[in-house]
């Protein structure tokens, strides 16, 4: 584990997330502007950072939608969450979301969600998140399952 002291978590701009997305999540593009999302610049839209040692090791997503089966209720849904390879099982992903949960819950949002990876499920369990619902493939990126977590 490293020590969260040294983590510092903070937002970035969406193209800091583009080598993590790259590298980690989508394998075939290359780290700029096609790893691009819908929505990153929206102005609801937030991403965080995980630095350690002045790097970005973990990144996250957050954008203001709905989360299905929830009309009306005031969610965020988590994309493109990825820590570099080199750093996986540190604490760094962990610390990311904690700043996110604090940052949502000034936002007055009541849940997030995701669509999770099931090689990421065991991470969201740690975190308490709730993993729910079938498990579907998503082209090019395999199996997944929906989790999310109250705020």
């Amino acid at each position: 584990m490293t020590d969260y002291q040294q983590i510092d978590v903070r937002l970035i701009a969406s193209s800091e997330t583009w080598p993590i997305r790259a590298s980690v999540l989508w394998p075939e593009k290359n780290p700029g502007p096609e790893c691009a999302l819908e929505g990153d610049d929206d102005e609801n839209t937030f991403h965080l950072g995980a630095i350690y040692r002045g790097e970005v090791v973990s990144i996250g997503t957050f954008i203001k939608s709905d989360q299905p089966g929830y009309p009306g209720v005031l969610a965020y849904r988590l994309r493109a969450m990825g820590t570099d390879g080199n750093h996986q099982g540190k604490g760094h992903g962990a610390a990311l979301l904690e700043k996110a949960l604090g940052l949502l819950s000034t936002r007055g949002v009541s849940r997030i969600w995701c669509d999770a990876r099931h090689v990421a499920l065991g991470f969201y369990a740690r975190q308490n998140w709730d993993i729910v619902g079938p498990t579907y493939e998503v082209p090019l990126r395999g199996l997944h399952r929906r989790a999310f977590r109250l705020i």
